[in-house]
């Protein structure tokens, strides 16, 4: 199956930066969600604070690609027009 042209414009790089910079902003919204939970038990607290960062990881997941993909094809094109 041949790749679409905007699966060329990311790198290993740029796919390992959104893994580090996901699960800094997962470890960063557990602990800031967990004083906004219903359990007064920590565990529970933890639990349901971390499936509650799931989501909102997962969208900044993708808006990440989406900017890197938009940035490199941007300056891809620049460098083309030069």
């Amino acid at each position: 199956m041949d790749n679409a042209p905007y699966q060329k414009l990311l790198t290993k790089g740029h796919i390992v930066l959104g893994i580090v910079l996901t699960s800094v902003v997962f470890i960063l919204l557990s602990w800031l969600m967990r004083p906004f939970t219903f359990s007064p038990d920590p565990l529970i607290a933890q639990l349901q604070a971390c499936f509650t960062a799931i989501p909102i990881t997962a969208v900044f997941w993708f808006a990440y690609h989406m900017f890197m993909i938009v940035l490199v094809d941007q300056r891809k094109q620049k460098s083309k027009a030069n």
